[in-house]
């Protein structure tokens, strides 16, 4: 893998003082199988106004951080692969809501989920980007949104949530934000709210990727288990080792998440 850790150095090198704090992924995503369970793993939109325009609302553009372009660019065929093994699941097991966490912060998840993304949403199906990460929202802000209403109006307040919903058709993308941190993650993952919000959208999308919290930050796996079909645990080798790792999937085990596979990043 000597080829992709240097490309990825690279992607942390170009991405200069404009694009501060992001940790660059490598997919090098590994499926679990039942015997193998404490193996190891392998290595912003605005909303343009133009009052010129008719009555047909402007799109929202996405403003992709140059560490996701850079990445596309240079192993974009993990990306393609992990997106290819990630469609399997869903095909074969149903695994069509995915959890994507980390034991950490700065791990590179976010990242990591933003340039899977862009890879899934080249294929057929409706593809949706979830902000999850309840404490330290980061989605929308990598991507440059500014959203008046998002998730956690939908699930405290009962806003309509095709309200929250953002469509980028020019991206085959649909995203749902969160508008500000949220103040107890362990009662909003287990409202009635949140329930009923992933029901609407295992219906309405062919695939549902869920930028979530790291568990060591507080979050409630147990809470998680009637929503999420799967996880995959992000990991900076330079930041977590195997010990948090197997703790990890102690907490995702209990909560009742199954664990579909280990993306190792790297810097």
């Amino acid at each position: 893998m000597r080829e992709i850790d240097q490309a990825l150095a690279r992607a942390y090198a170009q991405r200069g003082a404009s694009d501060p704090g992001t940790v660059p992924p490598a997919p090098h995503l590994v499926p679990r199988s039942k015997d193998d369970a404490h193996a190891s793993p392998i290595p912003a939109p605005h909303l343009l106004e133009n009052p010129e325009w008719d009555d047909a609302p402007e799109p929202f553009l996405l403003h992709w951080p140059a560490t996701v372009r850079i990445l596309e660019r240079d192993c974009g065929d993990r990306f393609e692969q992990m997106a290819e093994f990630i469609l399997g699941a869903r095909d074969t097991q149903g695994m069509k809501v995915l959890l994507f966490t980390s034991c950490h912060r700065a791990e590179g998840r976010t990242t990591l989920v933003l340039t899977l993304a862009r890879a899934l949403a080249r294929r057929a199906g409706r593809t949706l980007l979830v902000e999850g990460d309840l404490t330290g929202p980061m989605l929308a802000r990598q991507l440059g949104l500014r959203p008046t209403v998002g998730l956690d109006d939908v699930v405290e307040h009962g806003t309509a949530l095709n309200d929250a919903l953002i469509d980028v058709p020019d991206e085959h993308l649909t995203i749902l934000p969160l508008r500000a941190p949220v103040a107890r993650p362990r009662e909003f993952l287990a409202s009635t709210g949140w329930s009923c919000t992933l029901s609407r959208l295992r219906r309405d999308f062919d695939l549902v990727l869920i930028d979530g919290s790291p568990l060591f930050a507080g979050l409630s796996a147990a809470a998680l288990h009637r929503s999420v079909d799967g996880a995959i645990l992000v990991q900076n080798h330079t930041l977590t080792g195997q010990r948090a790792l197997l703790r990890a999937q102690e907490i995702l085990n209990e909560g009742g998440v199954p664990l579909l596979g280990l993306a190792e990043t790297f810097v």
